[in-house]
C-alpha cells in the first residue's frame, strides 16, 4: 500500500490486526522508524514529548515478553484458553480465537513496541482522573497515529494492554526507569499479503452521540 491511500479508507478501515499478521514476512526497520516519525507528530500534553519508544526485535526479549503475556492474559481467564469453548463463527467466538491467536504467537511477531511515557505533572492525591487523562492523553494520539502509518505501508498491529499485568518484570527486563507508565504493547507485522480492511460494524450515532447533555436528542 502507498502513503497516498484515501484518507477517509484510511480512518475508517484501519482495524486491529492479529491473524492477519504474516509472521513470516521481514519487517524493514526504515520502514518501522518512518512510522514512528508520523506517529510522534501527534498532540501531547504541553508538547513535552515524555516518551521513550521502545521497538523489541531481539528473539529471546520478544519470548520473554511472550510468556509474560500469556501468564497475565491466563490470570485473566481463569487458567485456560477459551475460544473452543464458544460458538464458531459468532462475533463472540471470532473476536476470541483472534485473541488466543495473539496469546500463542506473540514471540513470532517480528516486533513489539511498547511507548513510554513519564507523567510531566506531579500526582496530586484525589486528581487521579485528571492524572489518567493526561498521562494517557499524551500517548495514544501518537499510538494510533503510528497505526495510521503502519497501514498505509502494508503493516498492521493492535492495542494490547494484558502485558501491564506484569508490568514491572517487563520493566526490569527492558530497562525501563521508574517514572514512566508503559502504554501498551502492540505487535508489528506485514499484512498478509492480499488482506485488505473494510470498515467495521458500528452502532448508529443517533444510540452513542446526544447534544447540550447525557439525554439530550441526537445530533
Amino acid at each position: 500500500m502507498s502513503p497516498a491511500m484515501d484518507i477517509e479508507y484510511l480512518l475508517t478501515a484501519t482495524r486491529s490486526a492479529r491473524k492477519t499478521l504474516d509472521l513470516d514476512a521481514p519487517v524493514d526497520l526504515g520502514d518501522i522508524r518512518e512510522c514512528l516519525r508520523i506517529g510522534l507528530q501527534a498532540a501531547n500534553g504541553s508538547n513535552q514529548q515524555s516518551w521513550k519508544w521502545l521497538v523489541v526485535a531481539d528473539p529471546a526479549l520478544r519470548e520473554k515478553i511472550s510468556e509474560l503475556y500469556r501468564e497475565s492474559y491466563l490470570l485473566r481467564v481463569g487458567g485456560q484458553l477459551l475460544a473452543d469453548l464458544l460458538p464458531a463463527g459468532t462475533p463472540e467466538g471470532r473476536l476470541m480465537s483472534s485473541t488466543e491467536w495473539l496469546v500463542e504467537n506473540m514471540a513470532r511477531v517480528p516486533l513489539l513496541v511498547i511507548p513510554c511515557y513519564e507523567a510531566y505533572l506531579p500526582r496530586i492525591d484525589g486528581d487521579e482522573s485528571f492524572h489518567q487523562a493526561t498521562l494517557y492523553g499524551s500517548i495514544f494520539p501518537a499510538v494510533w497515529n503510528f497505526q495510521l502509518a503502519l497501514h498505509t505501508r502494508g503493516y498492521g498491529t493492535c492495542v494490547t494492554t494484558l502485558h501491564l499485568h506484569r508490568e514491572e518484570e517487563i520493566r526490569q527486563l527492558l530497562g525501563i526507569p521508574p517514572g514512566y507508565s508503559q502504554g501498551c504493547l502492540l505487535p508489528v507485522g506485514r499484512l498478509r499479503a492480499g488482506h485488505t480492511f473494510r470498515p467495521a460494524p458500528r452502532r448508529p450515532l443517533d444510540e452513542v452521540v446526544a447534544l447540550d447533555g447525557w439525554d439530550g436528542p441526537a445530533l
